[in-house]
């Protein structure tokens, strides 16, 4: 059973196709140091992920405004432009993952997920924040860094989702709907009401 202690063995060699460690001549030639500190994941290993950063809500938005609006309460942005290579690397730096932290990033082309040190994050990043669009996070969901491919990635952190809310509130979305929102109830007064407590317990506008 593939869990986060064991992640890694569910691995391959280094791919075929290009990567974010470009070419795979290029691929073979990065130092054996760095090879031992990046792990591209067989096709179980990238479903876990992907069902993983899919089950927790944290990406629910459009590619240009990605993370659940209730799910951080920060987002910083950054531009990724052709001369910023000294302040992206600040950038990443300053979010305080230590080095030898292994995450996640699901959306590396062809859709192999990858688990790999921060430190090669920011070592590979600009074959990471190239072309396609990807998510960056661990096992704890507490953070979220995000590539969107016009060269903008978004990092949200300071976490405010609670997940078993967000369960009772989709629950009373299901009920209301299948109760009220069909055409014998258009005008309903219960509806009228029940759609006001909703609201207020929610502190929302709408329904969802």
């Amino acid at each position: 059973m593939i869990d986060f202690d064991n992640i890694k063995t569910y691995s391959t060699d280094f791919p075929t196709t290009w990567s974010f460690l470009w070419s795979t001549e290029e691929a073979r030639e990065i130092p054996q140091e760095h090879k031992d500190q990046i792990f591209f994941l067989n096709n179980e290993a990238s479903e876990f992920v992907k069902n993983y950063i899919d089950s927790s809500k944290m990406i629910t938005g459009p590619v240009w405004k990605p993370f659940n609006e209730r799910y951080f309460k920060t987002i910083q942005e950054f531009e990724v432009t052709e001369n910023c290579e000294n302040e992206i690397k600040k950038w990443l730096y300053n979010k305080h993952i230590p080095f030898d932290k292994y995450i996640l990033i699901y959306g590396e082309r062809g859709g192999q997920s990858v688990t790999l040190t921060w430190k090669m994050v920011i070592k590979y990043w600009k074959g990471l924040f190239f072309a396609d669009d990807l998510i960056i996070f661990d096992e704890t969901l507490n953070w979220g860094l995000f590539y969107f491919h016009e060269d903008r990635l978004y990092y949200g952190t300071d976490k405010i989702y609670d997940k078993e809310f967000e369960s009772e509130k989709t629950r009373e979305v299901e009920e209301l709907k299948q109760k009220f929102f069909n055409k014998d109830n258009l005008y309903n007064d219960d509806k009228k009401k029940s759609v006001r407590h909703f609201r207020k317990k929610y502190n929302t506008d709408r329904i969802e």
